[in-house]
């Protein structure tokens, strides 16, 4: 679904937004900022929601994927999808302001 923020399409958050279905009831893990891991705090984890994109201001857009316990997101401007999915194929992963990651897995699915 081709919407647009301030005037802007933003393609690879939208797909997240229109495909939420897929991820809700998955897991969201965030792993916290550079001082988080220097201070090997261990990430947590929450159980997906919902997904949202909605403005940020005048000229940018919020992506954010929303937890029963905590959310996670940021400023299409500052943050994307980092490497980590590279590492373990079921994970995506993101990173964000102030070296900020996280990741999201879509639930299992069991067939019946």
């Amino acid at each position: 679904m081709e919407e647009t923020i301030n005037g802007k399409y933003y393609p690879i958050w939208q797909q997240f937004v229109d495909r939420k279905y897929n991820w809700i009831s998955g897991v969201l893990e965030d792993s916290g900022d550079s001082m988080d891991r220097r201070m090997n705090l261990e990430p947590m984890s929450t159980k997906i929601t919902d997904i949202v994109l909605r403005a940020n201001g005048k000229d940018s857009a919020y992506f954010e994927v929303i937890g029963e316990d905590f959310s996670c997101g940021f400023d299409v401007q500052h943050g994307g999808i980092s490497g980590e999915q590279c590492l373990e194929e079921e994970w995506i992963g993101f990173s964000g302001y102030g070296e900020h990651s996280w990741r999201i897995k879509m639930p299992e699915r069991h067939e019946k």
